[in-house]
């Protein structure tokens, strides 16, 4: 089966039409490059951490529930003018494995329009909440899909300085870290550690940006987990 994917999705290699900012390769990012991205919100803290962002001139990306976009769309809008990317992260996070393709695809439209909505822009970017989806629903689906390298763990009760140090210990070039804007404990951490990291010569830079850093076109329905300096990009 994901033999029979990787076939399909080879044969309709595409480039995404309304957030991809730039050309592959062209993005001037260097050797030592991380993709900080947030799932679940927005909610009461993002726009603590939209300015911090803003003040470190960090950009990161969010995959926003369809549902809490309603709630927040200014707060949406606001990270999608400053230059942050705006993934799919469905509408309401069901366990995708556990509902049949078109449903599935349903519930990630319906997510889609509420973003479209508020920004302007289709989200061609999707991840599934858990990370959980099948091959046969991957196939289905009009998107780039993103997983991840690294996991913060954030969503359970950690504080902040155990965020803070698993950011610290699994920063690497090419990661793409899995956090939640949901936590306020992992704001402060966020916070704290990128201007560290910044002086140890890392970027913060958005998933689209760094999976196309090399020079690569990405292939629609693969999740890709990672893309280090003068590599191709990683999936599964």
């Amino acid at each position: 089966m994901v033999a029979l994917v990787l076939a399909l999705t080879i044969l309709s290699r595409a480039l995404p039409d309304g957030t991809m900012r730039l050309n592959v390769g062209d993005s001037g990012i260097g050797e030592k490059a991380i993709a900080l991205t947030f799932d679940d919100g927005p909610c009461g803290n993002t726009e603590e951490l939209l300015e911090g962002l803003a003040e470190y001139n960090a950009k990161v990306t969010f995959f926003v529930l369809g549902k809490n976009v309603e709630k927040y769309p200014v707060v949406v809008a606001r990270a999608y003018d400053e230059g942050h990317l705006i993934g799919n992260h469905t509408y309401d996070h069901p366990r995708l494995t556990l509902m049949s393709p078109a449903s599935a695809k349903e519930n990630i439209k319906k997510s889609a329009d509420i973003i479209t909505s508020v920004t302007g822009a289709k989200p061609y970017f999707v991840r599934a909440p858990y990370g959980d989806i099948t091959a046969y629903q991957l196939k289905y689906m009009d998107a780039f899909f993103v997983s991840w390298s690294v996991n913060g763990y954030d969503w359970d009760e950690e504080s902040e300085e155990e965020i803070y140090n698993r950011i610290m210990k699994k920063a690497k070039d090419g990661a793409i870290i899995l956090l939640h804007d949901t936590n306020e404990n992992t704001v402060e951490a966020v916070l704290r550690a990128i201007p560290e990291l910044q002086e140890q010569g890392y970027e913060f830079v958005r998933v689209d940006d760094l999976l196309t850093r090399n020079g690569d076109k990405l292939a629609k329905g693969i999740p890709y987990k990672w893309c280090k300096y003068e590599k191709r990009p990683v999936a599964f």
